[in-house]
């Protein structure tokens, strides 16, 4: 009886610190429950040191639930693990449609909701300055091919058509519950994909628990963009795949073809082994000719269809997406950069623990009996197609562009854990030593995961992943401002803000960055003449870019006059183009200040116009 008390008091008040610790000393509202403390860092670590107790008394107690964790107890620590990050997801995640990214994806769940893919207005054609058409493309949006007076989404439309469907279901915020509910997903199908391979729970959970608190992870999971939903779905496609159910795994493979269809490679690596299986299965049983192959193909090819006639309709070829063209994303040149940034960032933030996953691959006797054929051709197929999927892509600085490599994450965990099982269970087979030497090989294992943990959800911590949504508030902050405060008919030069404001303004937004940088005077003289009130909008760095650009050729160029409003945290400042007198500067009110929490903002029209007005 003290042995269990022990134990779950541990777990409960390291766990309690914890939460308390991420909410920086506040208060965590979770599933109802406010949890708090004065002393959040004494109770995490008293947590901790109660934790050490247990495994010091009772050593072979400790050694035997690490090694022996049933199937029952690794899936309900998963779905604890599961919950805990969708809600970290929910409670610290955006939701605001604020940079290109978030925009243009649901921005386009907007338009496929009105069946139409291309925003038309006829002032594209009446602008007088050179590639006007350029101009009025807000951020994640492109011209259209062969047309004059429409612009069109660049991002793929799987993540946008799936938002539309559970904003269909459940309102315009209903979008934002996609990267949460993926979150949890991904973490149970880490587990899921483990336990189908190896029939291992301990290693499977080591995994999932990797994946969890991985911090590009934990970074994405915060944002509603691609990265963790297409995670899921290849996820879910490989263990559709090793579950024998390849038509639904083909199902899947769509869904993540459609996400993000760069990474046609993993597919690739996906088919190869399910032939191979059908292959196996043929010599093995003779008259029989197996079809998963064919199935699988049956259940993308919606997807390979469906993604050539948008790209077609959009962009003017099958093979051009909305990045451009594949010389232009994709160069031999890029190859060494992209390594050496790649391997920089995975050693800095998941720490050299991922290194073990080789012994999966060149130590196959120590990983015990797979419960499918050629597992580590799948596992290793799928981590070198996507690899080589961004090799040659353009390089990206920041180790947030980590993202690009996280549909690996799943099997580069499940690697590594069960490289650290193996090793673990060899030296407690090559020992005799009983009691505390022989539950030391697990220790050791837990030991090392716990580290990586802790040390992932720091980084995260430390990088801003969960004060993300500060930031992104300013977004919905300047559009509500400009909403309040101009004509409808008002015209917002801008360049970060050229999506959102058309969104929680409802005001037309000009790209000032794709203005010819003679023109920027004409362009406000243009827009006056025809009674559509121009203002700018710059944020933080860009005022010093606007100065660049047009101080030289412009009067409006220096912003030498006193801005009309401005968002103090983080700056944002609004200037009138066509009347400079202001003598005073409105402070816009921000919605990022206070504890974290669930805050939609709607926009001012739903679904988006479909004409520039």
């Amino acid at each position: 009886m003290l042995r269990r008390i022990t134990l779950v008091v541990g777990i409960a008040a390291a766990l309690w610190g914890f939460l308390i610790l991420l909410a920086h000393g506040g208060q965590v509202q979770f599933l109802g429950l406010k949890l708090s403390s004065w002393h959040p860092l004494l109770l995490f670590w008293g947590g901790v040191a109660i934790l050490a107790v247990y495994a010091w008394m009772w050593p072979p107690a400790v050694g035997r639930h690490v090694a022996l964790l049933s199937t029952r107890q690794a899936a309900a620590a998963t779905a604890i693990v599961a919950i805990l990050a969708s809600a970290a997801s929910v409670h610290w995640g955006s939701t605001v449609a604020g940079g290109a990214d978030s925009y243009g994806y649901l921005s386009q769940a907007g338009l496929w909701r009105q069946g139409e893919l291309l925003i038309r207005g006829d002032i594209i054609r009446h602008s007088p300055w050179p590639l006007a058409i350029e101009t009025w493309a807000p951020l994640g949006y492109r011209p259209a091919a062969g047309r004059i007076d429409a612009v069109a989404p660049l991002y793929s439309p799987g993540l946008p058509l799936v938002m539309a469907l559970f904003q269909r279901v459940f309102g315009y915020c209903g979008a934002f519950f996609i990267v949460p509910i993926a979150t949890a997903a991904v973490v149970a199908l880490t587990f899921v994909l483990g336990l189908r391979v190896f029939q291992r729970p301990a290693p499977a959970f080591w995994a999932a628990l990797l994946v969890a608190a991985s911090p590009v992870f934990l970074f994405q999971s915060m944002n509603p963009m691609t990265d963790v939903p297409v995670v899921a779905a290849w996820t879910l496609v490989l263990v559709l795949a090793v579950a024998h159910w390849p038509l639904a795994a083909g199902v899947a493979m769509a869904l993540a073809l459609a996400i993000r269809p760069n990474l046609i490679l993993v597919a690739a690596a996906v088919f190869v082994w399910t032939a191979l299986t059908d292959w196996r299965a043929w010599r093995l049983s003779i008259g029989r000719v197996p079809t998963r192959t064919l199935r699988l193909a049956i259940g993308v090819a919606p997807a390979v269809i469906g993604i050539a006639w948008f790209n077609s309709y959009l962009y003017g070829s099958p093979l051009v997406s909305g990045y451009g063209s594949l010389d232009y994303l994709y160069s031999v040149s890029h190859g060494w950069k992209n390594v050496s940034q790649f391997t920089t960032r995975m050693f800095e933030t998941q720490t050299p623990i991922v290194l073990a996953s080789v012994l999966f691959f060149v130590a196959p006797r120590w990983m015990g009996d797979a419960r499918i054929p050629f597992p580590r051709l799948l596992f290793g197929g799928v981590m070198l197609s996507v690899a080589l999927s961004y090799l040659f892509y353009i390089p990206f600085e920041g180790w947030t562009y980590l993202r690009f490599l996280l549909p690996m994450w799943p099997v580069l965990m499940l690697s590594t854990a069960l490289a650290l099982d193996a090793a673990s269970r060899r030296w407690t087979s090559m020992t005799s030593i009983q009691g505390t030497a022989g539950a030391f090989p697990q220790l050791l294992v837990l030991a090392c995961v716990a580290l990586a943990v802790w040390r992932g959800v720091g980084i995260a911590e430390d990088r801003g992943t969960f004060d993300l949504w500060r930031g992104e508030r300013k977004y919905a902050d300047v559009g509500r401002y400009l909403a309040d405060h101009t004509d409808p008919r008002a015209v917002i030069l801008s360049f970060q803000h050229s999506g959102s404001i058309r969104l929680y303004a409802d005001r037309l937004t000009m790209r000032w960055d794709q203005l010819d940088v003679a023109w920027l005077d004409r362009a406000v003289e243009y827009l006056s003449s025809a009674r559509r009130h121009p203002y700018i909008v710059v944020d933080g760095d860009e005022a010093q870019l606007f100065r660049q650009l047009f101080g030289t050729l412009n009067q409006l160029g220096g912003l030498d006059w006193t801005p009309m409003a401005a968002l103090q945290h983080p700056p944002v400042m609004i200037f009138d183009a066509a009347d400079r007198r202001a003598r005073h500067t409105d402070i816009i009110a921000e919605s990022g200040r206070g504890s974290a929490g669930w805050r939609c903002t709607p926009p001012q029209r739903w679904p988006t116009p479909l004409r520039m007005e």
